[in-house]
């Protein structure tokens, strides 16, 4: 199977450099940021159209993509756009597929944003950075995709370890504590969500 990802950022592009060789392997990922949500949303119908083009050739028939958007408070509307272009261009998702059927397009949200995923997993960050404590983590509480700003509460508990104080570093970020991350105790619901996607995706065929 080949999987097209766009991606909003590089830093999405470096965690899921690490991260896609455990989640499908076999698997031929390529990987696509963009300059930020809008740039990926504005270049999508056209994009998604010649996707649908592409995998009705012959030799294609195993091309799948996922789209993948930090939710940034308006998640509801950024998914139900990615589902409306992927309805128009003729390519069934993940969410509208019936259980069990193949589908072509995995939407998927970062809920707040990426560093959420890294703030799911304690361990993987303690793993990276050392220096960290269980009490640095306190603001994390039960559910990262709710707290607002994943990124600024990341960056405050790694000060409190003594990394970072001149200025954050999300590629940085993503580098370090990725290949520590295990998906199967990560607390974010939307890390988890993505995970079952791709599993699914990958059953697919």
């Amino acid at each position: 199977m080949e999987i097209d990802f766009l991606l909003e950022e590089e830093s999405a592009a470096v965690a899921l450099r690490v991260l896609l060789p455990r989640l499908l392997p076999g698997c031929v990922c390529r990987l696509k940021p963009f300059e930020g949500c809008h740039d990926l949303l504005g270049q999508l119908p056209r994009l998604l159209l010649a996707y649908r083009r592409r995998m009705a050739q012959a030799g294609q028939e195993n091309l799948r993509l996922v789209v993948l958007l930090d939710a940034d408070t308006i998640g509801p509307r950024w998914l139900a756009d990615l589902e409306r272009h992927a309805a128009a261009a003729g390519l069934l998702t993940y969410a509208a597929a019936p259980a069990g059927e193949p589908f072509q397009v995995l939407n998927c949200l970062t809920v707040e944003e990426l560093e959420a995923w890294f703030l799911g997993d304690e361990v993987a960050v303690r793993a990276a950075y050392p220096a960290l404590k269980p009490t640095h983590f306190s603001r994390v509480g039960a559910n990262p995709d709710a707290l607002p700003k994943p990124n600024e509460t990341l960056w405050h508990i790694l000060k409190q370890g003594r990394y970072y104080l001149s200025g954050k570093a999300k590629t940085e970020w993503a580098a370090t504590i990725t290949p520590h991350l295990d998906p199967a105790r990560n607390a974010s619901l939307s890390f988890r969500y993505f995970c079952r996607g791709l599993a699914a995706l990958r059953g697919a065929i």
